[in-house]
């Protein structure tokens, strides 16, 4: 992916409204659910390593794309990968904030027009046509839909989430689940990817919502995984924490050998481009461009995610496929 750096984000339009939208009234957004960067409800929401969570747009044009690390703009912890959508999340705003999700749907969709670039498409994908027709009527009725549980299930133990963590991909563990992940590397179950650095901390948004929408169940899940971990401190230290350390440690050793407060030392960073895998930004290293994708912003992978054959989709929609096999190299300088 190629750094649009001319173009702003695409999260406001000036007086753009749904027609069908008219008469609902229904502009009330959920402070909990403002984006901290264009203060407008998050549309199709990413989680940072930090656990604080922004549009996929606002995170994108945030991002340096130079040779600094990314600072989260709460918190100012550094991140240098561009998380997937929280497909999760992006469900759950549908159904509790279905008008104003889909004025902002049609909001960001004008601009990625506008600006030939465009996020994943996620909802036809993700919901049955049964959950479709729901949203459907919802958004005439201009009423959100009852949360149920099994909208918010951990990905391992298909348990209600207790301390939600997010993975690079876009997947949602318990806290404690993250950690059963870990063997060597840490990770997904479902899609396999691997996430980059330490353990994701806490979405505390997510958190904070299960807890005062699930009140019972959230104190009992609470119950069970303090047993647990008490369990387990008797036990002695766990195998995950032990490869928890060792793997920080890893990480640490590797970033210092490719930055010194922020500037490349080892190997040579590509200015403005991303992988469409890991979501990697800048790509340091090799980097390989696939001939076949036609879209302006282009189809980059980093050199791991090359070698181990990757067959995530583009982080901006394009078209690749495994068929595609022409590929660019560039070099590390």
């Amino acid at each position: 992916m190629e750094e649009k750096t001319a173009k702003e984000p695409p999260t406001k339009v000036e007086d753009q409204t749904l027609d069908s939208m008219d008469d609902t009234g229904d502009d009330e957004i959920d402070k909990a659910f403002q984006c901290f960067i264009c203060l407008d409800l998050f549309y199709k929401p990413v989680v940072l390593a930090c656990g604080h969570v922004s549009c996929f747009w606002c995170a994108h044009m945030s991002m340096s794309g130079w040779v600094q690390h990314s600072h989260c703009p709460i918190c100012r912890q550094t991140y240098n990968h561009f998380p997937s959508i929280c497909e999760l999340l992006h469900l759950l705003l549908l159904k509790t904030h279905p008008v104003v999700y889909k004025r902002r749907e049609k909001q960001v969709l004008e601009e990625e027009k506008k600006n030939e670039c465009f996020s994943p498409q996620l909802v036809d994908g993700l919901m049955t046509k049964t959950e479709h027709g729901l949203a459907e009527n919802a958004l005439e009725n201009g009423t959100s839909e009852q949360i149920s549980i099994t909208d918010v299930l951990c990905t391992a133990c298909k348990k209600m989430l207790f301390r939600p963590a997010v993975l690079n991909c876009g997947h949602v563990y318990c806290e404690d689940c993250v950690h059963t992940l870990v063997n060597g590397v840490l990770r997904c179950q479902v899609c396999q990817s691997c996430h980059p650095g330490g353990f994701p901390k806490v979405c505390l948004v997510l958190d904070n919502f299960l807890e005062e929408h699930f009140p019972e169940e959230y104190a009992q899940r609470k119950d069970a995984v303090q047993l647990r971990q008490q369990h387990a401190r008797h036990a002695g230290p766990s195998t995950c924490e032990s490869q928890n350390e060792k793997g920080s440690t890893k990480s640490a050793r590797k970033d210092g050998l490719l930055r010194t407060n922020g500037i490349v030392t080892e190997f040579a960073a590509h200015i403005g481009v991303g992988c469409d895998s890991c979501g990697v930004f800048p790509m340091m290293g090799k980097r390989y461009k696939c001939k076949d994708c036609m879209e302006s912003i282009g189809f980059d992978l980093c050199g791991d995610c090359y070698e181990s054959r990757s067959k995530l989709p583009g982080r901006f929609n394009q078209q690749h496929t495994p068929d595609h096999r022409s590929w660019h190299e560039h070099g590390e300088d």
